[in-house]
C-alpha cells in the first residue's frame, strides 16, 4: 500500500515556520491593529501594527492590549490561541490566522469566536520561502464586533478568498 506523507517537505531544524501574512489581507480587512505578538524577527512584514513583539522577546509572556493581530507559529499554536482567547474575552478583541486544525484549541476558537473565515489556500510571504502554500487548512478567527466588520469588508472584497462564517450563539 502506498501512502502519502503528511506534509509536502520537512521544516528543517536550523529553519524558522515563520511565515508572513500577504499584504492583500491587511489591505482587504482594513484596519490598523494595537499590537502584533508574533511578529518575524529581522523582516519586514505588512501588519499595520503600533507595536511588535518577536519570537526573540516572547509574546506570549509580555502584556497584551487593545486589538491583536496574531499569525502564530503553526508548530505551536496552543499557546497562542489560549493567550488569544483569554485577553479577546475582556479587550477590545482582534484577529487570529491559523490553521484549521481538528485540534483542541481550534473548538475552543470556534466555541468563542465572533466569525471565523474560512480561507482558500493561499501564498505566504517569506524572504526565502515566497509562494508556498500551508500544508493545512486556514481559517481566520475574529473576536469582537471590530474584528466582524473587517472581516465583513474584507469578505466582500475578496469574495474568493474563503467562506466567512458568523458565530450562532449556543
Amino acid at each position: 500500500m502506498n501512502t502519502l506523507p503528511l506534509f509536502e517537505e520537512k521544516v528543517p531544524r536550523t529553519e524558522t515556520d515563520e511565515r508572513f501574512t500577504p499584504k492583500w489581507i491587511f489591505d482587504a480587512l482594513g484596519e490598523t491593529f494595537d499590537l502584533d505578538p508574533a511578529s518575524p524577527v529581522d523582516a519586514i512584514t505588512h501588519v499595520p501594527a503600533s507595536r511588535v513583539l518577536t519570537r526573540i522577546d516572547d509574546g506570549l509572556v509580555h502584556p497584551w492590549e487593545g486589538f491583536v493581530w496574531c499569525n502564530p507559529p503553526f508548530s505551536n499554536t496552543t499557546p497562542w490561541a489560549d493567550r488569544f482567547i483569554a485577553h479577546a474575552e475582556v479587550h477590545e478583541g482582534g484577529l487570529f490566522l491559523g490553521p484549521f486544525a481538528n485540534a483542541r484549541w481550534t473548538q475552543s476558537m470556534l466555541r468563542a469566536a465572533s466569525a471565523v473565515w474560512l480561507m482558500r489556500d493561499f501564498p505566504f510571504d517569506h524572504p526565502t520561502h515566497a509562494g508556498k502554500r500551508s500544508s493545512m487548512p486556514l481559517a481566520m478567527y475574529g473576536f469582537g464586533t471590530r474584528a466582524l466588520v473587517a472581516m465583513q469588508r474584507a469578505a466582500r472584497l475578496c469574495p474568493d478568498a474563503g467562506t466567512l462564517v458568523k458565530a450562532v450563539a449556543s
